[in-house]
């Protein structure tokens, strides 16, 4: 007899026949694919075997944004000067972005590595080196290749002066070092004196230094401007060096350099010097008597420091008379003659004139010459006479002082009359005047 199952039976055959239609849909709303289920069975055991079913896919997590691009390197550079001698050392310093401690900062000279440096906790760098050459300074980052903008260097030349004894009016040994020693430009150096140009020279340098022979004209300061021209990687240098010419009194007796500097000095203004030796002579005394008569000095036959800066500076005399272009002046205010040839000076001396101012003033003419007269008293020989009116004339005597002491003659030291003598003629002219 067949029963009829109770409600709770019936339910559980429900479930049981429908369970597998539901894991189908189940798996098939999570992606899994599900093959084909078989008939479903009418009746089953109440304990069925479960097949193992994969566990549902978890949803994927969103893609993380992408990080920020990173932030670029940049380095500075600058130099504590734009310019530095040989020798001198030159400071790179500067910064580099993002700061990082520790990286390395590479500086190059004219396209060469010349050192290192590590930036700080602030990106901060400095490198201090001694360049033997100009030329574009960089900075770089040694990990990333960064650099910076190129700053230009210039290094110029390195140069002193070294001298001996400076001696007026004398030529003096110049020598010029320079560095490095491989330079070899073209020097000038300019001499200053007084704020005027006293002269230029020029030197080649070889092997570190050039030598030059400079007369320095004067007393006191003088300025060396020096001009090296740029080659060989440097730069050019301008610089001035001050020396000082220091003045000496000299009376009869002395000798030496300072003796022969001031002879020629003298001789530059056309005053007749007895030679060009280095011993303060009787006949130097009135060489030097002529200078302090024609430049109204103090009559003393002491050359001091107030005559070297007088003759630092003095212009050679100029005649009174232009015409005829060679006569003799006789200059009685200040007790001199001069020879003058084509308008100039040719020769200035010494003379004495009448004591009681007898001697004549005007124009006249030399009248006769003679190698030696006597004196109308028969007290003496005239050297060298040479009259120009009546009894009077011009002749060698001894002494010519300082002052007018003659019987009315125009008196010359006696080693120069053989010169004056010789550059006469009978019929040349003759001024005199105060």
């Amino acid at each position: 007899m067949h029963r009829t199952p109770s409600r709770p039976a019936r339910l559980r055959l429900a479930v049981t026949a429908l369970a597998p239609a539901i894991l189908a849909a189940f798996l098939l709303t999570a992606g899994v694919a599900v093959a084909a289920s078989p008939e479903p069975v009418a009746e089953q055991s109440p304990v069925a075997e479960q097949s193992p079913v994969a566990a549902p896919a978890s949803d994927p997590s969103p893609d993380p944004s992408p990080d920020p691009s990173p932030e670029p390197t940049t380095v500075s550079c600058a130099l504590s000067a734009a310019a530095v001698v040989f020798g001198d050392a030159v400071t790179v310093s500067g910064v580099v972005t993002p700061a990082v401690e520790g990286r390395e900062v590479v500086i190059a000279l004219a396209g060469a590595d010349v050192g290192t440096a590590l930036t700080d906790a602030s990106g901060a760098y400095a490198l201090k080196f001694t360049p033997r050459r100009g030329g574009s300074v960089v900075a770089r980052v040694a990990a990333d290749g960064a650099a910076s903008d190129p700053q230009t260097l210039a290094v110029k030349v390195k140069a002193s002066v070294s001298h001996g004894t400076l001696i007026p009016f004398l030529t003096s040994r110049f020598v010029v070092k320079v560095a490095p020693t491989a330079y070899e430009g073209l020097l000038t150096v300019r001499v200053v004196h007084r704020g005027a140009t006293a002269g230029t020279y020029k030197a080649r340098v070889k092997n570190g230094r050039a030598v030059l022979r400079m007369p320095l004209r004067g007393v006191d300061a003088f300025t060396l401007a020096l001009s090296l021209p740029a080659g060989d990687g440097l730069a050019a240098r301008s610089l001035q060096t001050k020396v000082k010419v220091r003045p000496r009194t000299l009376t009869v007796g002395s000798s030496g350099p300072y003796v022969k500097g001031m002879l020629i000095a003298l001789q530059r203004l056309h005053i007749r010097v007895p030679g060009m030796g280095t011993r303060f002579t009787t006949q130097t005394r009135d060489a030097v008597m002529a200078f302090q008569k024609a430049y109204r000095l103090s009559r003393s036959y002491v050359f001091d420091t107030s005559n070297w800066r007088k003759i630092d500076g003095a212009k050679p005399i100029k005649p009174r008379n232009a015409s005829p272009s060679t006569h003799i002046e006789v200059d009685k205010g200040r007790q001199i003659l001069m020879v003058v040839k084509n308008g100039a000076v040719a020769g200035l001396i010494c003379v004495s004139t009448g004591a009681t101012g007898n001697t004549p003033s005007g124009t006249f003419h030399i009248q006769q010459k003679h190698l030696s007269t006597s004196t109308f008293d028969g007290g003496g020989t005239l050297y060298r006479t040479m009259g120009f009116h009546g009894d009077f004339g011009i002749h060698g005597w001894v002494p010519v002082p300082p002052y007018p002491a003659s019987h009315g003659c125009v008196r010359e030291p006696m080693w120069v009359a053989d010169w004056v003598y010789g550059q006469s003629w009978v019929g040349e002219t003759v001024y005199l005047y105060n």
